[in-house]
């Protein structure tokens, strides 16, 4: 049987990276097809997937990520995935037709760690950001809810921090230990199996499609560009962009208080192609004779 018990604060203490999502309202294996898993992936238990895991490590041939899914309590289920997939394009979100937002008509809670301050949090309902927390400090439509959630705590997002010994002030910003205990203080997201997370045990399934999208898209249009929303100043086209599929335009007027716009490219090509990580890996079954 699997015990569940202790907070979130434990997280980027007990792993060394990943990509964790909390579903309300609907089972794991829903959440890892949002995920980007096939419809029809199975579920694989621990020990196959720790045979596959053997038989592809990473430095020689990767499979698909693997998903360890599970049950949080109070209604929530989870998925954990390795930290890259937070970032990797192409297998989910409203413009991929292989993974849906994974908040499409629920509600859902994600952490991400890296290894590298600070904590990565969102909160998201029905494909809108509520809250959260990254680089860039509060952030979404009600970040309110996240102060609320740490004053619980004891934190203050006003409190001010006294010199250390050579004189410099630290930049005052709540620890990973509090920003989880205030997501599972919130939601009640602290029914984690933590042994079975840390121990490997948990069964998973293969988050990844079986075909990638391949986009072409145009050019960055010449300009000139619409003002500034902010101040009404010229934009500028900027040479980093935000995303694929995407430009950044910017006004050096008040770049620091958000005088930037992402803006889609036009898309001239669209096609797929098969996910090489498949060929890697045999699935229970696979060979078999009918």
């Amino acid at each position: 049987m699997i015990e569940h018990g202790d907070d979130l604060a434990w997280l980027h203490r007990g792993l060394d990276g990943y990509y964790l999502t909390f579903a309300e309202g609907i089972p794991a294996e829903e959440l890892a097809v949002r995920l980007g898993a096939p419809a029809d992936s199975p579920v694989l238990d621990a020990d196959t997937v720790a045979a596959i895991e053997r038989a592809a490590p990473p430095w020689e041939q990767t499979v698909p990520d693997i998903g360890r899914i599970g049950d949080a309590g109070n209604g929530w289920s989870f998925v954990l995935l390795p930290c890259i997939a937070y970032w990797e394009h192409g297998r989910t979100g409203p413009e991929s037709p292989y993974g849906h937002c994974p908040s499409h008509g629920i509600r859902t809670v994600s952490a991400v760690y890296t290894g590298m301050d600070p904590a990565q949090i969102d909160v998201m309902h029905d494909g809108q950001h509520l809250w959260g927390y990254s680089d860039s400090g509060f952030n979404g439509s009600r970040p309110h809810l996240l102060n609320t959630a740490l004053a619980d705590l004891g934190w203050y997002a006003d409190e001010e921090e006294e010199e250390d010994e050579d004189g410099e002030v630290p930049s005052h910003a709540p620890s990973y230990e509090l920003l989880y205990a205030a997501l599972g203080n919130f939601f009640g997201l602290n029914g984690l199996p933590r042994a079975a997370i840390e121990n490997r045990t948990l069964p998973g399934m293969l988050c990844e499609p079986r075909e990638l999208p391949r986009h072409e898209y145009a050019d960055a249009p010449a300009g000139p560009y619409g003002p500034c929303e902010q101040c009404g100043g010229p934009m500028v086209l900027s040479h980093v962009a935000k995303a694929v599929g995407s430009y950044v335009l910017y006004c050096d007027r008040c770049k620091a208080l958000g005088g930037y716009r992402v803006e889609r490219l036009k898309r001239t090509e669209e096609r797929t192609v098969p996910n090489p990580r498949w060929a890697n890996v045999e699935l229970p079954g696979d060979g078999d004779a009918d």
